[in-house]
């Protein structure tokens, strides 16, 4: 068993067994900041965040972040193949929204979590995502089940980079500037 899989198994056990949400305490309200955030142990960061779906924050670098963590865990896209990394475009259309759906599946059917399939990346959803995230100094990477992604952390603010040649981008939810 991979040490993902062991760590989402007791996060689950213990949310389960707890009575307590998916998520871990979070680490602060970050909507109304504007950007993804978080600090000191990252397995909390995201259980706070926004939602983002077709009608929320749909155009925006926050939703080029969730698309990166669809590539890294493989969910599947309407036609039944795997998000491409060419897929990560910063736009919740129909494409993330069932690749949400098919992530959150994922989630119930291999963990057995709770989070209700709809499509939309909301706290519970993210949360579920946290305990994937571990800290290597300024960077977070978020260990999927097909590939890791790694994003910047610095100043308690959460930074993607698609394109190598552009550099790091806030993780911004009123922002597009990634692709």
């Amino acid at each position: 068993m991979s040490l993902r899989t062991r760590a989402l198994a007791l996060t689950v056990v213990a949310a389960v067994g707890g009575g307590l949400a998916l998520t871990a305490s979070p680490a602060s309200a970050s909507v109304s900041q504007g950007w993804f955030s978080g600090s000191g142990d990252p397995s909390n960061d995201w259980g706070d965040e926004g939602t983002l779906s077709a009608s929320s924050h749909a155009r925006s670098n926050a939703t080029a972040l969730v698309q990166m963590l669809l590539w890294a865990d493989g969910a599947k896209e309407q036609n039944g193949t795997a998000f491409d990394w060419s897929d990560i475009d910063g736009k919740y259309g129909p494409n993330t929204t069932y690749a949400v759906k098919s992530w959150q599946k994922l989630y119930n059917s291999r963990l057995g979590a709770r989070l209700v399939v709809d499509g939309k990346a909301g706290p519970k959803t993210l949360g579920a995502a946290d305990v994937s995230l571990y800290a290597d100094g300024g960077t977070v990477t978020f260990q999927g089940w097909k590939h890791d992604v790694t994003f910047k952390r610095s100043g308690g603010k959460y930074y993607l980079k698609v394109n190598n040649s552009r550099g790091w981008k806030l993780a911004s939810y009123s922002t597009l500037n990634v692709v």
